[in-house]
This record gives structure tokens, sequence and C-alpha cells, in this order.
């Protein structure tokens, strides 16, 4: 009895529970197609930017001092070739914040935004998801971007006229170093331009000795073909002397 009431129980739960139907995705190889293609087509790069940090007193302009803009260097992070039929989401590794941008907020397809968190690497993640009614919010592709950071090593005396060294340039794609290295590497550096300039003054000599030779073959042909005509008349006069003072 207590069995058959149990399974009465369970019965009206299951014909009066809510029924839960899992909707297929109505998105055909068509629109997979279109999408792929679209969400292949997006890519993303960063400029080195000049961003607006506010207003600074300026104490080096005039005696009184004045007001102006302040600016710190910054990147500029751009998505391309957005369409109305996608959308992307971009996470940042160094604060895990997530940004959504449709087509609206692009220009011609194209979504940009500047950050002032440059101190370390970076690397975003996009995330390229379908807008289409029939595959709506269905991932289509995720592409990744890897951002430099600033190197305050750029901004000391001894860099100066030296951007070519590796830990000189303003923004590195590597780690930071420490000054150690640093001091070590471009005190190497500075040898090895040094040895360079003057293998470059070697060549440039052995470069000019030849350029003159080229220039003045004949000149140079001729003065030492009198050079041997001397030398060999010189030599006939004095053996010839020689053989007659012995006749005497």
């Amino acid at each position: 009895m207590k069995t058959r009431v149990k399974g009465l129980f369970l019965l009206a739960i299951l014909c009066f529970a809510p029924r839960i139907v899992l909707a297929a995705s109505t998105c055909n190889n068509a629109d997979k197609a279109e999408l792929n293609k679209m969400a292949y087509n997006v890519t993303a790069n960063y400029e080195i930017v000049d961003i607006y940090d506010g207003q600074m007193e300026d104490f080096e302009s005039s005696t009184t001092p004045t007001t102006i803009d302040n600016y710190v260097r910054g990147l500029r992070i751009n998505i391309l070739n957005i369409t109305e039929d996608i959308y992307v989401k971009v996470t940042s590794k160094n604060d895990d914040t997530v940004k959504t941008y449709n087509y609206s907020d692009t220009e011609n397809g194209i979504v940009s935004f500047e950050t002032k968190d440059v101190e370390e690497l970076n690397t975003y993640t996009i995330e390229v998801y379908s807008n289409k009614a029939s595959c709506k919010d269905e991932l289509q592709r995720t592409l990744t971007l890897q951002t430099p950071m600033f190197n305050f090593y750029s901004q000391l005396e001894i860099c100066e006229g030296k951007q070519d060294y590796y830990y000189c340039q303003e923004f590195i794609p590597t780690e930071r170093v420490t000054a150690t290295y640093f001091y070590q590497d471009i005190e190497n550096y500075e040898k090895e331009q040094e040895e360079k300039k003057n293998e470059e003054n070697n060549k440039n000599f052995i470069d000019k000795l030849k350029e003159f030779y080229e220039n003045n073959k004949l000149i140079i042909y001729s003065v030492g073909i009198v050079i041997v005509v001397a030398g060999v008349a010189t030599t006939v006069i004095l053996v010839k002397k020689k053989r007659s003072r012995r006749v005497l």
C-alpha cells in the first residue's frame, strides 16, 4: 500500500512539474559559413599614443606657473572588421575586465579604446560572437593580442641617442630586466658599437684606396713604368761605369 502511494505521488510530480525544453540551434550551414568568414576577418592591433591625463602646473616655461594639459604614453587598442552580424567580448588579463562591443559601438567596423595601464605586459582575449538571429550568441572565434609594456629605462640620460639598443626602446614586448643587467648590457653594447665604428673607418679607408686606384689606374701605371724604366736605366749606367773602371 505504501509503495503504491509513493508511486502515485511521484507520478503526480512528473505530470505537474514544468517541462524544460532545450531549444536546438537553428544555425544552418550557410549561416555558419558566412559567420565563420566574418569572424576570421576580425583582426586586432595596437598603437603607441599620447593619452590626456588631466592638467598640471608648468614651472619651466616662465617665472609664473601656468596650467597646461598633461599627456602620458599609452596604447590604443584597435579591433577591426566588426559587422552587424557579429559582436566581440574583450577581456584584459591584467584586470579581468570584460567589455562588449557591437557594430553600433564602432566607426565603420572599427572599435578603439585607450589604456594607460602599460606598466606590465598584457594580453587581450577577443571572443567573436554571432549577432545573427538564427545563431544568436554562438561563439565563432577567439583571438588574442599581446601588448608591450612601457620601459622606464628609455627615459634615462644614458639612453639618449641609443634608441636602436633594445633596452632603450620606449616599449618592449618582454619582461623588465634588473638595473644591474641593464647597465652591464648597455656597456657591452657601447663597446660593440665602438668596435663596429673602428671597423667601418678601416673599411672606408680601404674602400677609398680602391676608389683612388680605380680612378687613377692609368696615371699609376704610367708612373710605375717610368719608375721601372728609370731604375733599369740607372742600373745599366752603374754597371757600365763599373766595367769601364775595370778595363782601365
